[in-house]
């Protein structure tokens, strides 16, 4: 069991690295281009599409096929497509390629790496929640969100270390990370038989009980996303930063979030243990006043302080929607709904790039004050529902 729980830990950090490497260094890559804020955002967007799409179909797929070999064939997925962007914006870096065909080499690429990191995540919940019953499973859920957070604390500093030599080192780091989790995958975590051997009720996102856990899920990923998407844009233009400074500033206040998200989600593994509702409305509050401080503030420590704040606020929202719609299911469905979750992250990471990004054009405020009101909305809409019983209550052990 200890062994399991290492293996899925490990293998969801490395995906999160793997999407946030990039966090840090892609607003000055971008303007290293020539490309604007405008052009990060479709970049990210588009080539989240492919999120989207492919996190039921892994889910459904872990089902059928068992989590371990989509798990080892999502990593090296990831290994190959993350090589290909790389190259990519090594060609461009050195006007090798630039224009239409860079950007448009740079969604293909970036959408490579979106169609197999879900791949990861869905397996990976859909097998924690094989070894879990009721009981465990914010806990268990709580791993997963502690494994994102140091993905979102590792992620920044690999990156921040690695730009001390150049904008793009980060990037190769980042693909031989995959490398790395497929080798710890395969001693660690023991194969496993397909948990259907018949085609499963299909999970409908709109069915009760689950779409309430997707909307809170959707309102997380949009903030973390606008923050990790806008953040360096912001801190730039607020601070009057160097491009170099502001890869640095940016890495460290994620690093702050990050720690804050680890420790408040091993609080929840070991003591708090709170109900999946519960987190969800104690995260939101907190998320909400990290957005307040980012818009009334203008100082580097008060943005520190909005970060730590946003990092405890999604360290209990996260494994608060993880949990509640895996218990809103019977067992013949984890992976569907861990996939339909992996969904919601690949839609978040599709839309808010780009709405963050054309909105801040507009008014650099309007981002945060925007995610503000989503994520009251869901508050409102999470306290005005009565908790809904979960599926029949199962628990299979390996």
């Amino acid at each position: 069991m200890a062994r399991i729980r290492i293996g899925m830990f490990f293998s969801v950090f490395v995906a999160m690295v793997g999407l946030m490497i990039i966090a840090p260094v892609m607003p000055p890559l971008i303007r290293e281009l020539g490309l604007s804020e405008t052009h990060s955002g479709l970049i990210i967007s588009l080539g989240s599409i492919a999120m989207a799409v492919m996190g039921p179909v892994w889910g459904d797929l872990s089902d059928s096929k068992g989590r371990k070999p989509v798990i080892v064939f999502g990593f090296i997925g990831m290994f190959v497509s993350y090589m290909l962007f790389t190259a990519v914006m090594y060609l461009g870096l050195h006007d090798r390629i630039s224009g239409v065909l860079l950007i448009l080499l740079l969604i293909v690429t970036r959408a490579m790496v979106g169609f197999f990191i879900p791949a990861v995540p869905s397996s990976a919940q859909a097998y924690i929640a094989d070894v879990t019953d009721e009981k465990g499973r914010s806990a268990g859920m709580a791993l997963l969100g502690a494994a994102n957070g140091l993905g979102l604390v590792l992620g920044p500093a690999i990156a921040g270390g690695f730009a001390l030599i150049s904008l793009i080192a980060p990037l190769y780091a980042g693909a031989l990370l995959p490398v790395i989790a497929v080798v710890a995958v395969l001693y660690l975590v023991p194969a496993t038989k397909p948990v259907i051997q018949q085609k499963a009720p299909r999970v409908n996102p709109f069915q009760k009980g689950v779409r309430l856990y997707l909307f809170a899920g959707l309102a997380t990923m949009l903030g973390i996303i606008t923050v990790q998407v806008i953040g360096g844009f912001y801190y730039q233009d607020q601070l009057g930063l160097a491009t170099q400074e502001t890869a640095r500033m940016i890495s460290l206040s994620l690093m702050i979030s990050g720690v804050a998200m680890i420790v408040t989600q091993g609080l929840q593994m070991k003591k708090l243990k709170w109900s999946p509702k519960a987190m969800i409305l104690i995260g939101a509050v907190l998320l909400m006043v990290s957005m307040l401080l980012l818009l009334i503030t203008g100082s580097l420590i008060s943005y520190f302080i909005a970060f730590f704040l946003f990092g405890v606020g999604t360290g209990q929202m996260m494994p608060g929607f993880m949990a509640g719609a895996s218990l809103a299911v019977n067992r013949e469905q984890q992976g569907g709904v861990a996939g339909l979750v992996s969904a919601v992250q690949g839609i978040a990471a599709m839309i808010s790039p780009i709405l963050s990004t054309t909105l801040y054009r507009v008014d650099k405020h309007i981002p945060f004050a925007l995610i503000g009101i989503i994520v009251l909305l869901m508050a409102l809409v999470v306290l005005g529902t009565r908790d809904q019983n979960s599926a029949k209550s199962w628990q299979h052990n390996i």
